[in-house]
């Protein structure tokens, strides 16, 4: 004997309540909060240390201030990066392998100096020594690197799990 509601039930699929539509756009929307503001912190944390040197000056009346100072040289500098890295990428697009890595990243690491020293010659809000442009240099070319090790560990990881699923 079946109960007619069952098959019903089978043929349409789940109904999902308003409820549960809230709950997963809200958790969407955190997650995407997370993915956007991790890397920006991690910016802020490192500049405010490089900014407690006596080589990196970040003129500002107090948190909110330093906080605007450094969003704004976040989004010039991850705006600025994409397109220097694109095009950086399309020039080297022959050379694969460690040696088109170890040119780019060269490429990079220069870049990062001279993008360095031009921002901190034109703003009047961060104002760097010789010394304060090579560890913000550096540190921009670490943040670099890193999110090339990310998405290499990404990837292997995609494919070890699509290789397990199958």
């Amino acid at each position: 004997m079946t109960i007619p509601y069952m098959i019903k039930k089978g043929k349409r699929g789940k109904n999902y309540s308003v409820s549960d539509h809230i709950f997963a756009i809200t958790v969407v929307s955190f997650m995407c909060l997370a993915i956007i503001s991790f890397p920006f912190l991690l910016f802020y944390a490192v500049m405010h240390l490089i900014s407690l040197t006596t080589d990196v000056r970040i003129h500002s009346l107090g948190t909110f201030s330093s906080l605007k100072i450094i969003l704004t040289f976040f989004i010039t500098t991850v705006v600025t990066t994409g397109m220097v890295d694109t095009i950086f990428s399309i020039i080297l697009k022959r050379s694969k392998g460690m040696f088109g890595f170890l040119s780019e990243a060269l490429l990079m690491l220069a870049f990062f100096y001279l993008y360095v020293l031009v921002y901190s010659l034109v703003s009047d809000d961060i104002v760097m020594t010789d010394k304060g442009r090579l560890y913000v240099s550096f540190f921009l070319f670490l943040m670099y690197v890193s999110i090339h090790l990310v998405y290499i560990g990404a990837k292997r990881l995609y494919e070890l799990i699509t290789r397990h699923a199958s």
